[in-house]
């Protein structure tokens, strides 16, 4: 299970509804234990900008220069978050293939631009698929 609050949450949703019809992306962090709580969210440029409607990208130099702040910050890394345009809200074939253990994965599914659905997604070993992580908002 992730926490999450309602403000973090809505933020991550403006960001897919505002980069609807093209993929966002963007970093969730907060303090790891057994009750995760997501609390912070952080944009990320996409930048795939040749599939931008169905991949994303996050320049790893960047990943490494919040991965710092956050640490000095006393965060860490819980997950990442993208959109779906017009597809349903769990992973592709490419998202787990890209995905690392450990991690939550938010997907969010945004229909016409305007209808949103989102599911959360995680997995523990290298070879295991992805399994649906529950969302309780705080």
């Amino acid at each position: 299970m992730i926490h999450i609050s309602k403000a973090v949450f809505d933020e991550i949703l403006d960001h897919a509804k505002e980069s609807y019809p093209d993929e966002c992306c963007g970093v969730i962090a907060g303090k790891p234990g057994p009750e995760r709580t997501v609390e912070k969210a952080y944009r990320t440029e996409n930048t795939n900008k040749v599939r931008s409607r169905d991949r994303y990208e996050i320049d790893p130099a960047a990943l490494l220069k919040l991965d710092r702040k956050l640490r000095e910050e006393g965060l860490d890394i819980l997950g990442f978050y993208h959109s779906h345009p017009d597809h349903p809200d769990s992973p592709s074939v490419f998202d787990r293939e890209r995905g690392q253990p450990g991690y939550s994965y938010l997907i969010v599914a945004v229909n016409g631009e305007r209808e949103t659905t989102v599911k959360s997604w995680s997995f523990e070993e290298d070879d295991e698929p992805f399994g649906e992580e529950e969302i309780k908002l705080i």
